[in-house]
């Protein structure tokens, strides 16, 4: 496989976490329910995820892949923190675990 081919995945990855930092950034403005962008966040944040571990697999670039599969880990952790979470008293966005 060409080294150009090697890196589709690993530009794959970026691309979806661009697409989730401007969902979730550009999500407050429009006044909706909160489960279209919890959805799209959570297959964003996990598709970046699993191209970056495809990437470390394929042996492209490992320094960025595994930066890439760390700040996808950590979007995954943001995305559940922001919408599963309360906070300070304040209910969930999605109250999934609590009433």
């Amino acid at each position: 496989m060409s080294e150009t081919n090697k890196n589709v995945f690993l530009k794959s990855a970026w691309i979806c976490i661009l697409l989730y930092m401007v969902l979730f950034w550009s999500s407050g403005l429009v006044v909706m329910s909160p489960w279209p962008g919890f959805l799209f966040c959570v297959v964003l944040s996990i598709g970046s995820f699993i191209l970056s571990i495809i990437s470390i697999i394929k042996e492209t670039r490992r320094g960025l892949s595994f930066l890439t599969a760390l700040f996808a880990i950590l979007l995954i952790l943001f995305t559940i923190f922001i919408y599963l979470l309360p906070e300070a008293g304040i209910p969930p966005e999605i109250p999934l675990f609590y009433p």
